[in-house]
C-alpha cells in the first residue's frame, strides 16, 4: 500500500513539474517582446527591493524648489526624469533604478519601447540610455536641432551642417553610423522611424513669400531618398508620428496628414485659435477660447482622419491629453477623465498649482512651477 502511494506522489510531482514547465514555455512565448535583458533586470531590482525591504516609502509627489521644471516622460511601466540635469529611471513603485548625470542646460528627453534619448536644445551632446545604462555617447561638431530612437536602439540625429539646410546622421542598433543624408534646400525640424527601414524627416522650405511643409521618406537600408511630401502654404508648429506610420503636424489652420502617397488637410480652425493642444499617436486633442465667457472652453479631440470624435465646454481648462482611448482635461479645479466619445470616466480633485499632464500608459504626472503629482492611470480608470 504504501509503496502505491509513493508511487502516486512521485507521478503527481512529475505531473506538476511538466504543468511548470509547459506554463514557463506558454509564458515566454507570448511575452518574448517583454522580456528584454532590460525588462529582466528590472524584474529582478524590483524583486529585491521588495524581499530585503530596503526601499523608501512609496513617493508620489516630487518638489523641485529650484524653480526649474523637470522632463517627464513615461518610460515602460514607471518615469523617466531630469531634473536638475540629472537623469533618474523610476519602476511602477517609483522606486529608482539609476540615475545618471547629463549636464545639459536645457535637456530634451525622448523615449521608445526600450530606450531614453538625451541631447541638450542648443547643445552638440546625445546619450541613450536603458533603465540602468549609459550606451551610448556622441558628441558631434555641429549643433543638434532633433533626434529619435526606435524600440531596437536605432538613433536617428538632425543636425546643423556648414554648406547644407541641415544633415542626418543614422545610428544602427550597435550605435554604429549607418547613413548620411544632406538637405540642401529644407531646414529640418523633426525626424520619426515610420516603417521598415525607414525614416521620415519633417522640413520646412520657402517658396516667395510662402513656407512649405516638406516631409522626405528615406530608406536607410538602401541608403537612398525614396520620396516627398509637400504641402503648401503650412508651417510644422508641431509634428507627430501616429501610430499608423503617418506623419501629423500642427500648423496656424489646422491638422495635415502626410503618408506616402500625399498629404491631406484633415481639419481646420477656422475663425478659432487654439489654447491648448496635445498630439498623441492615435487622437489630437485642442482647446479653444470661447468669445462668450473668458473662462470658458471648447474641448475637441480628432482622430488620425480628422474625424471629430467629441466638443465638449469646461471652464478654465490648463491642459489637455491622452492616451489609447482615454483623454484627460485640466481645469483649475478639476483633472477629468473621459473616453473617447467624451463621455466622462471619473474625476478628481486637481492639486494646487498643476498646470501640465505628461500621460503614459502605467504613469500619469500632473506638473506646476513647483511640485509635480504621480499617479497610477489603472487608479484613475476605476
Amino acid at each position: 500500500m504504501t509503496e502505491k502511494k509513493l508511487k502516486r506522489l512521485y507521478l503527481a510531482k512529475r505531473l506538476i513539474f511538466v504543468v511548470i514547465i509547459i506554463y514557463i514555455a506558454v509564458f515566454v512565448i507570448l511575452n518574448t517582446s517583454y522580456l528584454s535583458f532590460d525588462n529582466i533586470r528590472r524584474f529582478a531590482h524590483s524583486a529585491k527591493t521588495a524581499l530585503t525591504q530596503t526601499s523608501a516609502t512609496k513617493n508620489d509627489v516630487i518638489t523641485y524648489p529650484s524653480g526649474s521644471i523637470p522632463v517627464f516622460a513615461p518610460f515602460k511601466d514607471g518615469l523617466a526624469v531630469i531634473d536638475d540635469s540629472l537623469l533618474s529611471v523610476y519602476s511602477k513603485d517609483n522606486i529608482r533604478f539609476s540615475y545618471h548625470n547629463l549636464n545639459f542646460r536645457h535637456p530634451v528627453m525622448r523615449v521608445s519601447d526600450e530606450y531614453i534619448l538625451c541631447y541638450d536644445r542648443g547643445g552638440k551632446t546625445l546619450k541613450v540610455f536603458n533603465s540602468f545604462d549609459l550606451l551610448f555617447e556622441k558628441e558631434f561638431s555641429d549643433i543638434i536641432i532633433n533626434a529619435s530612437v526606435d524600440n531596437s536602439g536605432r538613433v536617428a540625429v538632425l543636425t546643423d551642417k556648414y554648406g547644407y539646410k541641415g544633415q542626418l546622421t543614422l545610428f544602427d542598433g550597435s550605435f554604429r553610423e549607418r547613413f548620411l543624408w544632406y538637405s540642401a534646400d529644407a531646414y529640418l525640424t523633426d525626424v520619426y522611424f515610420t516603417a521598415t527601414n525607414t525614416v521620415s524627416v519633417v522640413t520646412v522650405t520657402q517658396q516667395l513669400e510662402n513656407l512649405n511643409t516638406v516631409v522626405y521618406s528615406l530608406n536607410y537600408s538602401a541608403g537612398e531618398e525614396r520620396g516627398s511630401v509637400t504641402s503648401n502654404g503650412n508651417f510644422p508648429l508641431s509634428s507627430v508620428r501616429k501610430n499608423d506610420g503617418s506623419i501629423e503636424i500642427l500648423s496656424e489652420s489646422g491638422l495635415v496628414s502626410f503618408r506616402s502617397g500625399g498629404c491631406n488637410n484633415i481639419y481646420y480652425y477656422g475663425s478659432l485659435t487654439p489654447h491648448k493642444f496635445y498630439q498623441g499617436d492615435k487622437y489630437t486633442v485642442i482647446s479653444y477660447k470661447t468669445a462668450a465667457q473668458n473662462d470658458l472652453y471648447i474641448v475637441c479631440a480628432e482622430d488620425i482622419a480628422g474625424n471629430t470624435l467629441f466638443e465638449q465646454s469646461f471652464h478654465n481648462v490648463r491642459s489637455v491629453s491622452a492616451v489609447g482611448d482615454t483623454i484627460f482635461v485640466l481645469t483649475s479645479d478639476t483633472f477629468f477623465i473621459l473616453d473617447a466619445a467624451g463621455n466622462t470616466v471619473s474625476t478628481t480633485e486637481a492639486p494646487a498649482g498643476v498646470t501640465g499632464i505628461v500621460p503614459g500608459r502605467s504613469k500619469l504626472v500632473l506638473f506646476g512651477a513647483e511640485k509635480a503629482y504621480i499617479y497610477t492611470v489603472s487608479d484613475l480608470l476605476k
